[in-house]
């Protein structure tokens, strides 16, 4: 790296950590929390600065990194596609978990219906009739069913066209939820191995389907559709396939509020084009610049719907401030109130909710952040940028009660964890640890504890 090189990412360190430094004291000032949580927050602070330390010099460098190597002996197996194996492993996983649940809840509470009733009783809870709601009524404005309208409109959607051929919403949604696990597998698949082997990526694609969270991909819940999406964003956008690129993230931001953010990784590929040398015409420019603005599309689309039903571009964010005391807040300061509730809830009597809700919201939150500040540098840096900004927006919720749930979706996580842990053996401990902790939160969901 060059003397002007290393000096501008001196200074752009240092005014990072002196925003963040900033906003933490700022935050502290009116914080009033016990000692323990503060010291938490001051430890999630500290592992965020760490990350920007170690994703600074790389997003600076503008280098592309090299093409991993094919043994000879498996090259031609490493250029096979292995569609059919995943979409088959994914099945294989789903009905072997659905089982689960279902004996979990006939060792707890006995024989209460058909396999099918049972089915919808287990996992249609939670956002799940919102979003069956809004597939057979659209947007209303009356009663609770007004609150919908805080849920995003493009998994409704597809609910709504499957039930055509289904003939019934609810198993639409499982069909939905299905087909965009077993898409968004094999897509986390072609997007890994760009930059590792056969075997890395398998294992990258294996740890997307058994973070804990990802009991939710089994869901009639959105958040499939939106890793299948988000992952085809960032895969065309590394194929210099712009347009279709903010299509596909049009279409995640019109399943999560956070869609948009896969504007910045979008931006940085794009960045990295200009920058590095490549002979850009001007029509590839354009195309570039229309690829990211598209993403943006998603969340217009999404505030006009706002404004045609409740008269209002921001209804959504009156009601998630009214009705589910939710906002944008520092993800330090969640920190702190997590650990302090669950504390709390330990001397209360409350044990069950602290051990089903906070508790995994620490351990997820404090697991995630550890594996960006370490793998931080190992990582492409639009990949480390976006699971950054991601985690401080999801993680940086003033009421957070499904931790697990959106990180399970942060793809750059699977990556980090394939940069730190390479060894065979280690990656199967690794794997087996995350398909026990999967099914504790399972045990916890289906039997109705605090996991949302």
């Amino acid at each position: 790296m060059k003397s002007n090189d290393k000096k501008s990412v001196l200074i752009i360190s240092c005014a990072a950590l002196l925003a963040l430094a900033v906003w933490f004291v700022y935050w502290c000032v009116s914080a009033r929390y016990a000692l323990l949580p503060m010291l938490y927050a001051s430890l999630s602070a500290a592992l965020f600065g760490l990350c920007l330390l170690r994703l600074i010099p790389s997003a600076l460098s503008f280098e592309e990194p090299p093409a991993p190597e094919a043994s000879l002996r498996n090259s031609r197996r490493d250029r096979r596609h292995p569609w059919a194996a995943i979409a088959f492993r994914v099945i294989l996983l789903h009905i072997a978990l659905y089982i689960i649940a279902y004996l979990f809840d006939l060792i707890r509470n006995g024989y209460s219906g058909g396999v099918l009733d049972t089915l919808r009783r287990l996992w249609l809870r939670t956002d799940s009739p919102s979003y069956l709601g809004i597939a057979k009524n659209w947007y209303v404005t009356e009663g609770d069913a007004r609150f919908h309208i805080v849920f995003f409109p493009l998994y409704p959607i597809l609910i709504k066209i499957f039930s055509l051929f289904t003939g019934g919403f609810f198993g639409s949604a499982m069909l939905v939820t299905t087909l965009c696990a077993i898409g968004s597998a094999i897509a986390a698949y072609e997007l890994f191995a760009l930059d590792n082997d056969r075997s890395t990526a398998l294992f990258a694609t294996t740890l997307l389907c058994l973070f804990p969270g990802s009991i939710f991909l089994l869901a009639p819940m959105t958040e499939s559709l939106f890793l299948l999406t988000s992952l085809l964003c960032i895969y065309m956008c590394r194929k210099k396939r712009y347009l279709l690129s903010g299509l596909f993230g049009c279409l995640a931001a019109l399943s999560r509020s956070v869609g948009i953010l896969l504007m910045l990784p979008v931006f940085m590929e794009a960045a990295y084009d200009y920058f590095g040398g490549a002979a850009l015409n001007r029509k590839a420019v354009v195309s570039r610049l229309a690829g990211c603005f598209t993403i943006a599309l998603g969340t217009a689309l999404y505030l006009v719907i706002n404004k045609a039903v409740t008269g209002s571009f921001f209804t959504f964010m009156r009601y998630q401030r009214e009705h589910w005391s939710q906002g944008l807040g520092p993800f330090f300061g969640t920190a702190a109130y997590q650990l302090q509730y669950f504390l709390s809830s330990l001397h209360t009597g409350e044990a069950a909710l602290g051990l089903t809700l906070f508790l995994p919201n620490l351990l997820c939150c404090l697991a995630g952040l550890v594996i960006l500040a370490l793998s931080a540098g190992k990582l492409r840096p639009s990949y480390a940028a976006y699971g950054l900004l991601y985690y401080a927006v999801t993680s940086g919720c003033t009421w957070l009660l499904s931790g697990p749930r959106y990180l399970a979706v942060c793809f750059p996580l699977a990556a980090g964890l394939c940069a730190l842990v390479k060894g065979r053996l280690e990656r199967r401990l690794l794997a087996l640890v995350s398909l026990v902790m999967m099914l504790m939160y399972m045990w916890a969901y289906v039997l109705g504890y605090s996991v949302y």
